[in-house]
Parts: C-alpha cells; sequence; structure tokens
C-alpha cells in the first residue's frame, strides 16, 4: 500500500486541514495517510493550544490513518531545522509521497527553486543580507529572487522539497494548492487559518474563565459565550470534531498563554547572560540585551524591546522555548547532524494497523517508559525533552485539575475505530 505524509501542526485541526486529506483520499483512494504532527510545541514557539493527545485524535477524526509525533527539538526549530528533521523521519518510516500546502503546484518550479538554495551564489548572498540585519526567510525571500516565497509555510514547503533533496532522493512530492491565508486573523470562510481560530477559542475562553459564579457554575454570559464558540466551530472544523473540541475548551484543556509567557519571563530573568549563550539561536550578544529586556514590567514589553529585523517575534518566542525546555545548541547541532532517533506512535484507525507491523529504520515507540532503554544517548535527549515539553505545557492549562506532570507515561496510542 502506498504511504503519503503529511507534516503538520493541527494547531488546532480545521476544515482546511480536512480539505487536504479530503482531497490526497480522493486523489489517492488505496493509500495510508501518515501525519508526522508536532507535539507539545510548536515552530512559532510556544506549546500549541490543545494537547498533542486531543490533535491527534481529531487527525484521525479528521481522515489521517495515523499520527505520529515529531520531537520537539524538530517542532521549536527553524524552517531548516524543522524540515529537515520531518523530512528524515519520512525517510526514517519509509513513506513513499510526501503532501504539503503550497501557493503553487507547479512542482518543477519549487524544484528548481529548492536545488537554487544550496548553490554558492544564493548562499553567499544569504549571508549578505542576513549580515545586514534580515530575518532568514526575508533573506532567503531576496537571495532567490522568487515571489513563492511570500508566505512563512511557502518557506516550509521549499525546506521539505531541500532536505529530500539531500536525504530522501526518491521521495515524491504532492503539493495541494492552499484556499486561505495561514495567518489571516478573523474568521472569513470555512477554510480558517490557525491564528483566526486560536485568537476565537483563546478570547473565548478567557471571557468564559471570567464569568464563573460564586456557585462554581458558569454564568448565563459565560453561557451564551460558550454557545458562540460552538456555533463558530461547527462552520469552520468538521462536524466529527466540533462537539469533542468545544467539550475540551469547556473543561478548559487548552493553554492560557499569560502562564507560559509569565514562565518565559521568570526563567530569562534568573539566567545569566553567560547562561544564555549556550541556548539555541543566542548569539551575537542579544543575550546582553534579552537579559536587560527581561527587568520590563511584561514579557510583551520585553519582546518589543530585543525585536528587530533580524530577531522577529517568532524568532524570539523560539529562543524562549529553547531556554524554557534547556534546548542548547550543542543539542541542536547533533539533531541535525543525526536525524530524529524515533518515532512516536499517538494514534492510529484500522486502516493504519497493519501498516504499525513493519519495521523501520528508527524505532517506532508505543510505550513511553520503556522507550529510553532502546534509545541512543540523543535520543534519551529527545525523550527527556519531548516530556518536559508535554509537562510545560500542562502546566499552562486553563484548569487547574489538568496540570497534572508525566502525561506521556500514562498515554497509550489511541486506537480509534
Amino acid at each position: 500500500m502506498k504511504t503519503i505524509g503529511i507534516i503538520c501542526e493541527y494547531n488546532p485541526f480545521h476544515n482546511g486541514h480536512a480539505h487536504q486529506l479530503h482531497t490526497i483520499a480522493q486523489q489517492y483512494p488505496d493509500s495510508l495517510r501518515i501525519c508526522i504532527m508536532s507535539g507539545s510545541f510548536v515552530q512559532r514557539g510556544e506549546p500549541a493550544i490543545f494537547s498533542k493527545f486531543d490533535r491527534a485524535r481529531w487527525a484521525v477524526l479528521g481522515g489521517a490513518d495515523i499520527v505520529i509525533e515529531l520531537p520537539t527539538i524538530y517542532s521549536t526549530g527553524s524552517a531548516q531545522l524543522f524540515g529537515t528533521g520531518a523530512i528524515r523521519m519520512v525517510k526514517g518510516l519509509a513513506i513513499d509521497a510526501l503532501s504539503f500546502g503550497s501557493e503553487t503546484t507547479d512542482l518543477d518550479a519549487l524544484i528548481d527553486i529548492a536545488k537554487r538554495m544550496d548553490c554558492e551564489s544564493t548562499q553567499e548572498q544569504l549571508r549578505t543580507y542576513i549580515n545586514e540585519g534580515m530575518s532568514y526567510g526575508t533573506a532567503f525571500r531576496k537571495a532567490l529572487h522568487t515571489k513563492i516565497l511570500n508566505t512563512p509555510n511557502a518557506l516550509l514547503g521549499l525546506e521539505y522539497i531541500r532536505a529530500g533533496l539531500a536525504y530522501n532522493a526518491k521521495l515524491e512530492y504532492i503539493p495541494i494548492l492552499r484556499t486561505s491565508n495561514h495567518h489571516e486573523e478573523t474568521l472569513t470562510d470555512e477554510l480558517p487559518s490557525g491564528t483566526a481560530l486560536r485568537q476565537l477559542i483563546t478570547s473565548t475562553g478567557n471571557l468564559s474563565s471570567q464569568c464563573i459564579t460564586s456557585t462554581g457554575d458558569l454564568s448565563s454570559k459565560s453561557i451564551t459565550s460558550t454557545a458562540n464558540l460552538a456555533s463558530q466551530l461547527q462552520s469552520t472544523v468538521p462536524p466529527s470534531i466540533a462537539s469533542d473540541m468545544t467539550q475540551v475548551i469547556e473543561n478548559g484543556n487548552y493553554v492560557n498563554y499569560n502562564r507560559y509567557y509569565d514562565m518565559v519571563h521568570s526563567l530569562s530573568r534568573r539566567t545569566t547572560p553567560k547562561e544564555l549563550e549556550k541556548f539555541g539561536d543566542f548569539r551575537e550578544g542579544i543575550e546582553h540585551l534579552w537579559s536587560k529586556a527581561a527587568q520590563q514590567s511584561s514579557w510583551t514589553a520585553a519582546t518589543e524591546e530585543i525585536k528587530s529585523k533580524r530577531y522577529t517575534y517568532v524568532r524570539l518566542q523560539r529562543m524562549g522555548a529553547y531556554l524554557t525546555l534547556g534546548i542548547t545548541k550543542d543539542i541542536l547541532q547533533n539533531a541535525m547532524e543525526e536525524g530524529p532517533q524515533y518515532a512516536r506512535l499517538l494514534a492510529f484507525n484500522d486502516r493504519g494497523r497493519q501498516w504499525l507491523r513493519n519495521e523501520y529504520e528508527i524505532p517506532l515507540i508505543q510505550k513511553w517508559a520503556k522507550a529510553p532503554n532502546e534509545l541512543s544517548t540523543l535520543g534519551q535527549t529527545m525523550h527527556h525533552i519531548d516530556t518536559l515539553a508535554t509537562d510545560i505545557q500542562a502546566l499552562c492549562f486553563h484548569n487547574e485539575s489538568n496540570r497534572i506532570g508525566h502525561k506521556d507515561y500514562t498515554y497509550t496510542p489511541q486506537y480509534i475505530k
């Protein structure tokens, strides 16, 4: 059976994601759809809004056959590290093809651009623009002279092909035309952006948490707010998922980002510039500015003080994640060189069961507690960071009773019939 990989975050899962999976199912009905999904932290450098366990379940309900976790070291990485880690996992699991959303389905053009990314002339221009203070994405867009790179996801698609050319020459590519703006902040159609959906959930959820009566019941204002949220989810999330997602939100099982950024702020104040220097992406003396800015009254004010053309908000968020999770430059370098050391199974359905019996280049982990015994030193480090990422995400949930640690050790891959 042909296998098609989808590298994703599902932060959270919505109709746009279901559209991609449905398109693949229609075009390749006999193929197995395998999602390689970011775990508890995502590439924007912060916890995913919902747990990876909920998101994996929704992925299968939305059309995936198998969901595998991408280790946190890669899921919080730059576009190049994220793409390289994901593609090397695709190879390690012997997946035949990769499907990804793109602003163009002209595969020949995408491959041509990806090949030019490592040309010496392109790399020389890239270094020049970065030295001028440009961000990685902006510098690459200018060095390659292409409009295809105008969105963050377009760069990711090219990084997938770039990594495939280096590590997985036999991999096929299936670009699917993107029909919505990935970073649109308002819910304008039935194929919403993840940004708009997160903002809806966060704003409505914050209102609900403030509207609890003295008896512990939801006030009429909160009930109205939750009802409005449920109505909007019905139009932006597949019907098989909407009620489940609404229940998770009502139970407070999603991230309060104020809690997380207070944590980053606190760690930044107690960490010296010398100590900051060892963590990923801290270079060029920015650790001194970071330490000074940490004395601001809020983390938002701190990032305003640090931000520049080169150090964008997302890059600063990623650096905050490296600090919070203890991801050092050495760990990142080893991860880039060695690739993923395991693949963790999160969820599967009947179609995916047979695939689980196969053997692969990297271990397919189903029992988290036993995993370290069969892993390399780097694999054990990845295992520790994945566990820590889940623990920190849980600590940020709205509902205090759900802030329990070490959930990774009690989780069993979900079999969804």
